[in-house]
């Protein structure tokens, strides 16, 4: 039952390896509709660019950083005799928590680097 605690490092595989596919394959096209593609990042071509060359590292870092998390968490929570069930749903939170904190901290970035309007003027 406790291989299932495995699916907690889904998240931040897929962080890991989508971060680094857009490091590889860095996409300069905004209508493309693929990339770092939020709101933010779209609101200029300066924006865009700047997204595609910050967004993969934020990710493959905070990435890392949430295997680590969940590798502990697992760890912490199997000697504690915490049920398989809760101990995944626990992963989950934490791994969609990260996912959500490198979208947050990468508009955060760009619009710290372009001020926080939303005009199309750049």
């Amino acid at each position: 039952m406790y291989f299932l605690l495995v699916l907690n490092l889904i998240v931040p595989f897929v962080m890991i390896l989508v971060g680094y596919l857009f490091k590889k394959h860095p996409v300069a096209d905004m209508d493309s509709h693929n990339g770092y593609n939020t709101p933010v990042s779209r609101i200029s071509q300066k924006h865009w660019d700047y997204a595609q060359s910050i967004a993969p590292d934020i990710f493959i870092g905070l990435g890392k950083t949430a295997g680590v998390t969940e590798i502990v968490l697992s760890l912490v929570l199997m000697l504690l005799r915490i049920s398989v069930h809760f101990s995944i749903a626990a992963g989950e939170v934490v791994g969609i928590g990260f996912l959500l904190w490198g979208f947050y901290k990468t508009d955060t970035k760009i619009e710290e680097k372009f001020g926080s309007g939303t005009s199309n003027a750049d």
